[in-house]
């Protein structure tokens, strides 16, 4: 409980570990945590989840497809506009290429619920938009914040994405809604727990050695 207070007001976890085993120049603070780079920490949390929703969009019959790159150039090969495509999303849409992201709202200059997200979501755009364009795919930017909060596009996504397995399942929609929001908070927990664990456990054992 006191480290998730700490975490929320974005202060050290504890004052006698001092940096992050990973980055020495960096304070080992709960932001720090969830944000490093180093580890495989961040990867691995963001292939969680997007694992999760392309099987969510199986079990919806959507035909998805993961790490979509074709038709770029040689100048884009290592482009991935697409963590999941989909090739029919909605009725004479086009393919909704699906990016997953994780952002803390403690990197940003606000920390209202949902600001991050939103953030992220514009420069997904920027950086996407154009790629997507050339190949006939929309871009769709799911993003999440490292407290939770989803994504103005991702609540709109989610919602129809419950209806597709509804309809599958003869379930209700807010059923299946709840399913999605349920099991992808688990992932993220969990994955954020970890990375807690992974580098104050680094941290000690150099402290103790």
């Amino acid at each position: 409980m006191q480290w998730g207070i700490k975490w929320w007001l974005g202060l050290p976890l504890t004052p006698e570990l001092g940096v992050c085993a990973y980055c020495p120049d960096k304070a080992l603070d709960a932001h720090h945590a969830v944000t490093c780079k180093f580890g495989g920490d961040v990867v691995a949390r963001h292939n969680a989840l997007r694992n999760a929703i392309f099987d969510f969009c199986k079990r919806a019959l959507l035909n998805p497809k993961l790490e979509a790159r074709a038709g770029l150039g040689h100048e884009r090969r290592l482009t991935r506009p697409a963590d999941i495509l989909i090739p029919s999303w909605s009725n004479g849409d086009k393919p909704a290429a699906i990016d997953v992201s994780i952002t803390s709202p403690l990197s940003e200059a606000g920390v209202v619920a949902g600001a991050a997200a939103r953030q992220t979501e514009e420069r997904k755009h920027t950086c996407n938009d154009t790629i997507c364009s050339e190949l006939g795919w929309k871009c769709v930017p799911l993003v999440v914040e490292t407290f939770g909060a989803w994504g103005r596009t991702a609540g709109q996504f989610f919602g129809e994405l419950a209806s597709r397995l509804a309809a599958q399942s003869h379930s209700s929609k807010t059923t299946m809604l709840n399913n999605i929001y349920g099991r992808l908070s688990l992932i993220l927990v969990r994955a954020n727990a970890r990375a807690f664990n992974a580098r104050l456990a680094t941290t000690m054992d150099l402290l103790e050695g």
